[in-house]
């Protein structure tokens, strides 16, 4: 038996003998089979629904893992970094609407040195 589920009027199939590790969904787009996790077929479909564009649920997939922020709290304040593996430069953080930008290191020394004018 075939689970089916719907979505906005299109109908969302299990694949039959897709493994547990990695459940495998297929629905009919604007005239094309596509096929993926469950939730890259549903964004597949808001997707055509809003653009009439098929785009693939592997595109929307890989979107989802590439996100890796890494945040870090010191002395109150919120330093974050949204791809720590690629750009140590890459740290900022928000005081009073304004964007500070630079190392880890630079970002926690301003905040040593500045730290009360900063919560002012």
């Amino acid at each position: 038996m075939t689970q089916r589920l719907f979505h906005r009027g299109y109908t969302i199939e299990k694949v039959e003998g897709s493994g547990d590790i990695q459940e495998v969904y297929r629905a009919r787009i604007g005239g094309k089979v596509v096929s993926g996790s469950l939730t890259g077929v549903k964004k597949s479909i808001e997707w055509w629904v809003d653009t009439s564009m098929v785009t693939d649920p592997a595109e929307f997939d890989a979107l989802a893992r590439k996100q890796t922020r890494q945040v870090e709290e010191y002395k109150g304040f919120r330093l974050m970094n949204d791809d720590p593996e690629k750009d140590e430069k890459g740290w900022y953080m928000m005081v009073r609407g304004n964007l500070m930008k630079g190392t880890l290191p630079a970002l926690k020394l301003y905040i040593d040195r500045n730290g009360e004018k900063l919560r002012a």
